[in-house]
């Protein structure tokens, strides 16, 4: 992850311990989650498109 990203995910986790309702708690706590899984899927692909431009089947 990024900065950026590990900036949000900080806040949100800040901004969950704060917040007294179990159904905003677990809001915040589900977008951490959907910025993680974005952040893992984008660096899969990134690491797909390298692999498929090094392939040697295409040189």
């Amino acid at each position: 992850m990024d900065d950026t990203q590990d900036g949000a995910v900080q806040q949100l986790a800040k901004m969950a311990e704060a917040e007294p309702a179990f159904i905003n708690k677990a809001v915040l706590k589900a977008a951490q989650n959907l910025i993680r899984e974005q952040t893992r899927r984008i660096d899969q692909a990134q690491q797909e498109i390298d692999g498929r431009i090094w392939s040697p089947e295409k040189w």
